[in-house]
């Protein structure tokens, strides 16, 4: 794409929708919110449950994959959608713990890690998020801020290439979040938390109206604990406060800001494969190690955001949205781990992964600074047309996005003395000290255009056909504000799918999705990274019966991923791109609500390898599934047990050369609703096992997640 070509700023698209919006309450008779009303499609987006209130396991519809309000069985894409009651049931308490269940997606990468949610999708490849169907904060390595799932309303899990509906996307798929939003019915809960590791947490969630066209919402949280590692703790503070005008059927207004603030030490050690998976002279290392220093160590986020949502219904065929978002981000992190490649003072070796028989290890101190804004904006024309054998759903959209980034670092450093990871002392490691020259600034402008059909054909045959074009721009600059590399890209993406609904509630279905994502950031040698691009062919089969609240995908595909970045073998600080990525697989998933019962169960098949080495991918297990059962006790009302097993399949290290062991978790719950009380208990990792996340071959492995207890008080009004 040309340099010089234009790009249309999130605020552009803004002042064009309002000067659309602005004049359209005049354009309208009281007759036409009566037609909006009696037109309205009855399989539309399910009204969001109120939280506190019961709320299934199972949805009937979403705008996830079309952004229009389509019934799940009309989607040619495997669709997983994590609703607020299991959330809540499950006690989630960051975004990796909400996707656990879920088919397709590979969660707790690194154990636990504080610093960031990370799952996978189809074949290893990062997911990309979304929040309320536009792109989070693009920012450098610690600036993320991780999303609170006590905000969501659901969780919605698109698998595999979906550019089309959510512009830049990895190609393993989106992971979008549904924000809970205001409601015309009075609802408010306040819970109280209490757990191990010093768990302590306050959540409030009011949500009603203020009168006859305005309602509000206000969520909140507060939020401390200790974790598994010594020293290291966590922090967060979170509001939430957002009000709704509805003055008629035809036009809804949201405006929303939100704040939040973490502040927590680092949990993660890089400890080398002897010692953790292997054995070491002196014994495993000690789960609760903590590897940085109490005086300094700290990984600090906050995030302030503002923004609204704008809906108008001309009638009951068509209706124009407007979104815009805006985002600020700072993120901080100072933080010594170890240096599982280096050798220590002794001249103990880590090439070959062995401790020594001193006992110690080196440590790097390492520090960085991330700032950054981000703008969305979308503007979407909806229209339902055509009667008797042939209706269209036609989509007309534009969307752009504004993002600015800095990072400056403070580079390794060894810390002066070797430190003993079986009796530490701490406080001879110098704080690390942000190098002024290191500041990248990193400038993002992108504009995409949507075009989309879905075609319903005598009520048994749906066609959705998609293509959108982004243009993207790129900048890097220095400290004295010199251009240093830039990238323009530009790319068509495309989809075709095809569903046949058959009787009983089964929808077969075959698709081909495209995604294009430009990768933000720059290589050790200081050049911007290509674009990633990803082509999928999918089939499947869904059952969602009309008699039964179940909502079941059988899934295979083949996906064929460009542009990956991993660690850099010289310094596992930056990225390189690899070449291509096969990705294979076969996913299972279910969730009903039946009864009594509420039901999870999914099962994922995936080989993923790199056509250069023929190797796996690191971390991605052939085979993992999932069950999770709830069951409401007759005989005492408002009693409900309810427990769930997880199986992660063993995983490679990116060479195929070391093996990281399977491992099975179960999870337990136990809750108690009388009146407006609400009591309940969780426990995830059950039986308290040890295991490892991963472990690599640049030579470090990653604990998992020891048991954790809860409790809640909760009273709603």
């Amino acid at each position: 794409m040309p340099a010089q070509k234009k790009n249309l700023p999130a605020c552009g698209i803004s002042l064009l929708a309002l000067s659309l919006l602005l004049s359209l309450e005049a354009m309208a008779s009281p007759a036409d919110d009566a037609i909006a009303a009696a037109e309205r499609d009855p399989k539309t987006l399910d009204k969001l449950t109120v939280h506190g209130q019961a709320a299934p396991y199972s949805a009937g519809s979403t705008r996830a994959g079309t952004k229009t309000d389509t019934p799940i069985e009309e989607l040619p894409q495997a669709i997983s959608i994590i609703t607020a009651g299991q959330i809540r049931d499950q006690n989630a308490q960051t975004l990796q713990e909400a996707l656990r269940y879920s088919a397709g997606v590979r969660t707790d990468q690194y154990g636990l890690d504080n610093r960031g949610d990370w799952f996978a999708l189809r074949g290893g490849s990062s997911g990309t998020t979304l929040l309320n169907g536009m792109r989070l904060p693009l920012v450098g390595w610690w600036g993320a801020v991780r999303e609170e799932p006590f905000a969501f309303e659901r969780v919605e899990v698109l698998h595999g290439p979906s550019s089309v509906m959510a512009g830049q996307n990895a190609p393993g798929g989106v992971v979008n979040l549904v924000s809970k939003r205001p409601q015309a019915v009075a609802s408010r809960e306040v819970a109280l938390q209490a757990g191990n590791n010093d768990h302590r947490q306050l959540a409030a969630d009011f949500t009603g109206p203020l009168s006859d066209t305005f309602s509000y919402r206000l969520v909140a949280l507060w939020r401390d604990n200790d974790t598994q590692v010594d020293y290291a703790d966590n922090q967060r503070r979170y509001i939430a406060p957002a009000i709704a005008w509805r003055p008629s059927e035809r036009v809804e207004l949201i405006a929303y800001a939100e704040y939040q603030r973490d502040r927590n030490r680092n949990t993660e050690g890089f400890f080398p494969w002897a010692g953790t998976l292997l054995p070491a002279p002196n014994g495993p290392i000690p789960l609760e190690r903590f590897v940085g220093e109490p005086d300094w160590d700290v990984n600090l986020g906050e995030r302030t955001r503002v923004g609204y949502e704008f809906e108008y219904k001309f009638n009951g065929a068509w209706s124009l949205r407007h979104d815009l978002r805006h985002d600020r981000v700072r993120g901080k992190i100072r933080t010594a781990y170890a240096a599982f490649w280096e050798v220590d003072a002794q001249g103990n070796g880590y090439g070959d992964n062995a401790l020594g028989e001193d006992r110690t290890i080196t440590r790097l101190s390492y520090g960085n600074d991330d700032r950054a804004k981000i703008s969305n904006a979308d503007l979407l024309l909806e229209g339902r047309v055509g009667d008797g054998r042939v209706k269209h759903t036609l989509l007309f959209g534009v969307d752009a996005m504004l993002s600015r980034a800095d990072k400056s670092t403070a580079f390794d450093t060894p810390c002066p003395v070797p430190f003993d990871v079986y009796a530490p002392v701490y406080g001879n490691c110098p704080e690390p000290v942000i190098d002024p020259s290191s500041l990248v600034h990193t400038r993002m402008r992108q504009t995409g255009l949507l075009l989309q059909d879905q075609i319903k054909i005598d009520d048994r045959w749906v066609v959705v056909a998609g293509a959108r074009h982004d243009d993207v721009q790129t900048r890097l600059s220095g400290p004295d504000g010199v251009e240093t590399d830039r990238a323009d890209d530009d790319a068509w993406t495309k989809n075709f799918g095809v569903v046949y609904l058959a009787r009983g509630g089964w929808s077969p279905y075959v698709a081909y999705s495209e995604s294009f994502q430009p990768v933000a950031g720059q290589s050790r040698l200081g050049d911007a990274f290509d674009p990633t691009r990803g082509k999928q062919v999918e089939a499947g089969l869904k059952w969602v019966p009309d008699a039964y609240g179940v909502t079941a995908t059988a899934a295979v595909y083949k996906l064929e991923e460009t542009g990956r970045l991993t660690p850099d073998p010289v310094d596992p600080n930056f990225s390189v791109q690899r070449g291509r990525v096969d990705a294979k697989g076969i996913e299972l998933e279910a969730n009903a609500s039946l009864g009594q019962w509420d039901l999870i169960a999914s099962y994922t098949h995936s080989k993923a390898t790199d056509e250069a080495t023929g190797f796996r991918f690191e971390s991605i297990p052939e085979n993992s599934a999932a069950l999770w059962a709830a069951y409401r006790i007759a005989a005492v009302p408002g009693l409900r047990i309810g427990g769930g097993a997880r199986y992660v399949g063993k995983t490679w290290d990116g060479t195929d050369t070391l093996v990281t062991p399977s491992n099975t978790l179960f999870d337990a719950l136990i809750s108690y609703e009388s009146g407006p009380w609400r009591l309940s208990l969780n426990a995830v990792n059950l039986t308290d096992k040890t295991y490892f996340a991963t472990c690599l071959s640049r030579g470090d492995c990653w604990y998992g997640t020891e048991r954790r207890i809860v409790a809640e008080v909760g009273y709603r009004w």
